[in-house]
Protein backbone atom coordinates (compact mmCIF):
# COMPACT_ATOMS: atom_id res chain seq x y z
CA UNK A 1 0.00 0.00 0.00
CA UNK A 2 1.28 3.42 -0.88
CA UNK A 3 1.83 5.94 1.85
CA UNK A 4 0.28 9.39 1.66
CA UNK A 5 3.68 10.78 0.60
CA UNK A 6 3.78 8.46 -2.41
CA UNK A 7 0.26 9.40 -3.45
CA UNK A 8 1.13 13.11 -3.28
CA UNK A 9 4.30 12.61 -5.34
CA UNK A 10 2.36 10.68 -7.98
CA UNK A 11 -0.38 13.29 -8.19
CA UNK A 12 2.10 16.16 -8.38
CA UNK A 13 4.00 14.30 -11.11
CA UNK A 14 0.77 13.81 -13.06
CA UNK A 15 -0.27 17.45 -12.72
CA UNK A 16 3.15 18.69 -13.84
CA UNK A 17 3.22 16.46 -16.92
CA UNK A 18 -0.31 17.58 -17.87
CA UNK A 19 0.75 21.22 -17.54
CA UNK A 20 3.89 20.53 -19.59
CA UNK A 21 1.90 18.96 -22.43
CA UNK A 22 -0.59 21.84 -22.33
CA UNK A 23 2.26 24.36 -22.59
CA UNK A 24 3.76 22.53 -25.56
CA UNK A 25 0.40 22.41 -27.34
CA UNK A 26 -0.26 26.12 -26.68
CA UNK A 27 3.23 26.91 -27.98
CA UNK A 28 2.69 24.89 -31.16
CA UNK A 29 -0.77 26.36 -31.74
CA UNK A 30 0.54 29.90 -31.33
CA UNK A 31 3.46 29.24 -33.67
CA UNK A 32 1.13 27.69 -36.25
CA UNK A 33 -1.27 30.64 -36.11
CA UNK A 34 1.57 33.17 -36.32
CA UNK A 35 3.61 31.29 -38.95
CA UNK A 36 6.80 33.19 -38.20
CA UNK A 37 5.02 36.29 -36.93
CA UNK A 38 3.15 36.99 -33.73
CA UNK A 39 0.43 34.43 -33.06
CA UNK A 40 -2.48 34.78 -30.66
CA UNK A 41 -0.14 35.33 -27.72
CA UNK A 42 1.38 38.81 -27.36
CA UNK A 43 4.93 37.43 -27.35
CA UNK A 44 7.68 37.35 -29.93
CA UNK A 45 9.09 34.00 -31.02
CA UNK A 46 12.11 34.08 -28.68
CA UNK A 47 10.12 34.89 -25.55
CA UNK A 48 7.37 32.42 -26.51
CA UNK A 49 10.02 29.72 -26.88
CA UNK A 50 11.59 30.46 -23.51
CA UNK A 51 8.31 30.77 -21.61
CA UNK A 52 6.33 27.93 -23.15
CA UNK A 53 8.97 25.67 -24.66
CA UNK A 54 11.58 26.01 -21.94
CA UNK A 55 9.19 25.73 -19.03
CA UNK A 56 7.51 22.67 -20.53
CA UNK A 57 10.88 20.93 -20.87
CA UNK A 58 11.72 21.70 -17.25
CA UNK A 59 8.30 20.45 -16.13
CA UNK A 60 8.73 17.19 -18.07
CA UNK A 61 12.01 16.48 -16.29
CA UNK A 62 10.64 17.48 -12.86
CA UNK A 63 7.60 15.28 -13.45
CA UNK A 64 9.84 12.35 -14.34
CA UNK A 65 11.96 12.91 -11.23
CA UNK A 66 9.00 13.15 -8.89
CA UNK A 67 7.39 10.14 -10.53
CA UNK A 68 10.39 7.86 -10.06
CA UNK A 69 9.19 4.73 -8.31
CA UNK A 70 5.55 5.82 -8.66
CA UNK A 71 3.10 3.87 -10.81
CA UNK A 72 1.29 6.30 -13.07
CA UNK A 73 0.06 5.61 -16.57
CA UNK A 74 -0.72 9.31 -17.00
CA UNK A 75 2.88 10.36 -16.33
CA UNK A 76 4.30 7.56 -18.46
CA UNK A 77 2.14 8.09 -21.53
CA UNK A 78 2.26 11.87 -21.40
CA UNK A 79 6.06 11.83 -21.16
CA UNK A 80 6.13 9.69 -24.29
CA UNK A 81 3.60 11.86 -26.12
CA UNK A 82 5.06 15.18 -24.94
CA UNK A 83 8.59 14.22 -25.92
CA UNK A 84 7.44 13.00 -29.32
CA UNK A 85 5.41 16.16 -29.90
CA UNK A 86 8.31 18.38 -28.85
CA UNK A 87 10.91 16.68 -31.03
CA UNK A 88 8.71 16.07 -34.03
CA UNK A 89 7.18 19.55 -34.11
CA UNK A 90 10.62 21.15 -34.26
CA UNK A 91 11.66 18.79 -37.06
CA UNK A 92 8.44 19.59 -38.90
CA UNK A 93 8.89 23.34 -38.51
CA UNK A 94 12.52 23.12 -39.64
CA UNK A 95 11.63 21.05 -42.68
CA UNK A 96 8.99 23.58 -43.75
CA UNK A 97 11.29 26.54 -43.24
CA UNK A 98 13.34 28.05 -46.03
CA UNK A 99 16.25 25.72 -46.76
CA UNK A 100 14.63 22.72 -45.05
CA UNK A 101 16.26 20.33 -42.63
CA UNK A 102 19.87 20.85 -43.76
CA UNK A 103 19.70 24.41 -42.46
CA UNK A 104 18.41 23.53 -38.98
CA UNK A 105 20.10 25.60 -36.28
CA UNK A 106 22.02 23.92 -33.48
CA UNK A 107 19.62 25.28 -30.85
CA UNK A 108 16.67 23.68 -32.65
CA UNK A 109 18.59 20.44 -33.02
CA UNK A 110 19.18 20.48 -29.26
CA UNK A 111 15.42 20.82 -28.68
CA UNK A 112 14.79 17.84 -30.97
CA UNK A 113 17.27 15.77 -28.97
CA UNK A 114 15.80 16.90 -25.64
CA UNK A 115 12.30 16.07 -26.91
CA UNK A 116 13.33 12.56 -27.80
CA UNK A 117 15.15 12.18 -24.47
CA UNK A 118 11.87 13.05 -22.74
CA UNK A 119 10.11 10.47 -24.90
CA UNK A 120 12.84 7.98 -23.95
CA UNK A 121 12.25 8.66 -20.26
CA UNK A 122 8.57 7.79 -20.77
CA UNK A 123 9.53 4.61 -22.64
CA UNK A 124 11.94 3.78 -19.80
CA UNK A 125 9.06 4.11 -17.32
CA UNK A 126 6.89 1.90 -19.53
CA UNK A 127 9.54 -0.82 -19.83
CA UNK A 128 10.35 -0.63 -16.13
CA UNK A 129 6.82 -1.71 -15.34
CA UNK A 130 7.13 -4.88 -17.43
Amino acid sequence: MYSQKHVHRRKISEVLVIIAVALVLIYIADAAVGQGKQGFLPLNAAIRGMVFGGSSIVLFFVSFGLGLGQKSKITTYLLIAGGAITGTSVIGAASMAKGGLPTIQASFLAIVIIGYIIMGLGIFRLLKKL
